[in-house]
């Protein structure tokens, strides 16, 4: 299809694509600076007020607590902000790999690794097919099913294709692994596979990943030529993905802008599926590395250290599964987390040490991929102190009341800012409004899994070095699922018993979710109720309002894997996973770059709604605090009666 587009038309398309990403580009680092700005400028005027009352501040030790995790947010804003800074890349385009003009001998060798555990036997033999099925020279790669599953009928499907293929073109792997010494999971398996290759380029990808026939030809342009380059990554897209998209499988952000910008400074981070590698560069670092159970990321940064750079192409030349079920999703992200842990641990003085060969931006990149996942005891701590303030009126203000305005103004500025700084990141994106709720849905419902996952890190660090594979999760809670369904036929009368085992199958996973929702809500209820008799004074009705917008749109964000989960048949789509894709005549799989795009749901208006709602708050809350910050006389009776109104 590339082919048969004239170059002057191509060209002219990307050169106005990369303008209008540009000028996107500049707006929104334009607002980001303002955002930060502001935010600085809040955190500063409070530090000054406290500093202008100590005596007061440390009767109030809430205060404090409220304030250290304000500052942690503006750290980690500013570890983002080197993200959203970086200029969009305006990498070339180089089409396809010409195999018409060159000779087989002028075309590089390369080795396509599928690293397979158990999953279902038709998953990794719908990639195999697709491997196999790849537009270039037939004598030029080959396919490596990588076993570590000891699957007989997947190494029956592999003999029999042997016999129909070229002699050597497939070649299935099933390492012996000996007893008490440590074999490193889909890492190990790799390397295992790296020891029986001998190609110039090896292609990482997961059993479940079906690879477009374009993928060498497109990839190979990025990193012949380019010695510096030592691997090319492409975005993963999936064909499983739920309506709407609710637990935010898709990281359309991630894919779409973060990991394009990353490019900019050839810095993008392996994904771990559907990439490219030097075999020479990872030769040099000794393969791929097993200190972390996210080699991916791992391997990328040891090859940064050692001066390399990657290739990011934004295509989608990969489509595959996303995990069916909602204990699967939860257990890859806290794997994600424990990842990050090991990563750091394991190469913090090498990556960030005075003989480091990484630059600042990779440092901070580096840092961030790990400090992440702590914001989650910062949303905690904010939470339940903001929730024991609102239960016990609890006073979150120092100072005259002219300065609590004062200071009140610079909070909505801060606020304001930064929901208009987040608005315009994604109002590129496809389906920006649901994904970006989506994205703000997840940064709250994943706190308690992110903590869960740190604290069995720090605590209990050799144990975190186990690995089982998503599939083996997915197809335990979707037994444990169907079990409760059968169950709850003969449980219609005893209401107890049907309520416990949904506890004990479902909502156990939610249990941290049910209950902030039931507190906080509860807690809210309680002092609106109070807040609106006639002896509750105009601060009061202010604090419970500020408090209110907070809390209704947190509980909104972490009612969302409650629904997900009693959603009807939300575990039954594992079965229909072939309605979900094409086929050619020869039974190998196809799609097209919008299969993978998430279908829209109205379930996201109410976010949306809540959103905009709490946008609104905050402009009218900034407006009384300007048109009332020069009156020296009723400033509670002026502008906080009208505000509570």
């Amino acid at each position: 299809e590339l082919n048969s587009i004239p170059k002057s038309t191509s060209v002219s398309s990307a050169t106005s694509v990369q303008a209008a990403l540009f000028k996107h580009y500049l707006l929104c680092s334009f607002l980001t600076i303002i955002s930060v700005a502001l935010q600085i400028y809040y955190l500063v005027s409070r530090f000054y007020l406290y500093a202008k009352y100590p005596i007061e501040v440390l009767s109030r030790p809430w205060l404090l607590l409220v304030l250290f995790c304000e500052c942690l947010y503006l750290c980690c804003t500013l570890l983002t902000t080197v993200d959203n800074l970086l200029p969009p890349s305006r990498r070339p385009q180089l089409g396809l790999f010409d195999i018409k003009t060159r000779s087989n001998e002028e075309c590089p060798t390369v080795d396509v690794f599928i690293p397979c555990c158990k999953e279902p036997t038709d998953v990794p033999i719908e990639s195999v097919k697709a491997a196999l099925s790849l537009d270039y020279p037939q004598d030029r790669f080959k396919v490596f099913v990588l076993d570590d599953g000891a699957d007989d009928e997947l190494r029956a499907f592999c003999q029999a294709l042997q016999v129909e293929t070229a002699a050597g073109k497939l070649e299935y792997i099933r390492r012996i692994k000996v007893k008490g010494v440590p074999h490193h999971f889909k890492c190990g398996n790799m390397n295992n596979g790296l020891k029986h290759s001998n190609a110039e380029y090896v292609v990482m990808m997961d059993a479940d990943m079906i690879l477009q026939s374009s993928f060498l030809r497109r990839t190979l342009p990025h990193i012949v030529d380019a010695p510096d380059v030592a691997f090319v990554q492409v975005p993963q897209s999936f064909y499983n993905l739920p309506i709407g998209d609710p637990l935010h499988d898709s990281c359309v952000l991630g894919y779409n802008r973060v990991l394009l910008h990353r490019d900019s400074l050839g810095t993008t981070t392996c994904v771990g599926t559907g990439a490219l590698f030097r075999r020479k560069c990872l030769d040099k670092i000794g393969g791929f590395q097993p200190q972390s159970i996210t080699e991916d990321t791992m391997t990328a940064y040891m090859l940064f250290n050692q001066g390399y750079k990657s290739v990011y192409i934004n295509e989608k030349l990969q489509f595959g599964l996303t995990p069916w079920t909602f204990e699967g999703f939860v257990k890859q992200r806290m794997r994600w987390t424990t990842g990050a842990m090991q990563q750091f641990a394991a190469s913090w003085k090498t990556c960030l040490g005075k003989n480091s060969k990484l630059n600042f931006v990779q440092k901070v990149l580096y840092f961030h991929h790990t400090a992440f996942y702590f914001m989650a005891f910062n949303n905690a701590i904010l939470a339940t102190v903001l929730l024991a303030c609102l239960a016990f009126d609890l006073k979150l203000s120092v100072g005259t009341d002219q300065e609590a305005l004062q200071l009140v103004g610079c909070l909505a500025m801060n606020l304001i800012a930064s929901r208009i700084t987040f608005i315009c990141l994604w109002s590129n994106m496809s389906q920006s409004i649901q994904m970006r709720n989506r994205d703000e849905s997840m940064f709250w419902w994943m706190t308690p899994y992110y903590m869960q996952a740190c604290v069995n890190s720090i605590f209990n660090f050799n144990a975190s070095f186990s690995f089982v594979p998503t599939s083996n999760i997915d197809s335990s809670a979707a037994a444990s699922a169907a079990g409760f369904k059968s169950a709850g036929s003969s449980h219609k009368r005893n209401w107890i018993s049907y309520l416990k085992e949904l506890y004990s199958s479902q909502l156990k996973l939610v249990r941290f979710h049910l209950m902030y929702v039931i507190v906080s809500l509860g807690v809210l209820l309680a002092r609106f109720y109070h807040a609106s008799g006639i002896s509750a004074n105009c601060s009061e009705k202010f604090l419970v309002i500020g408090l209110g917008v907070f809390f209704i749109s947190t509980a909104a964000h972490m009612l969302v894997p409650v629904v997900y989960i009693l959603s009807p048949g939300r575990n039954i789509r594992a079965k229909q996973r072939k309605s979900f894709l094409r086929y050619d005549a020869n039974g190998v799989p196809q799609f097209t770059p919008e299969d993978g795009l998430p279908k829209w749901s109205w379930t996201v208006i109410p976010y949306e709604i809540l959103s905009m709602l709490t946008l609104l708050f905050w402009i009218v809350v900034l407006f009384f605090a300007i048109t009332n910050s020069h009156s020296s006389n009723g400033i509670t009776e002026s502008w906080c009666k009208q505000l509570a109104w």
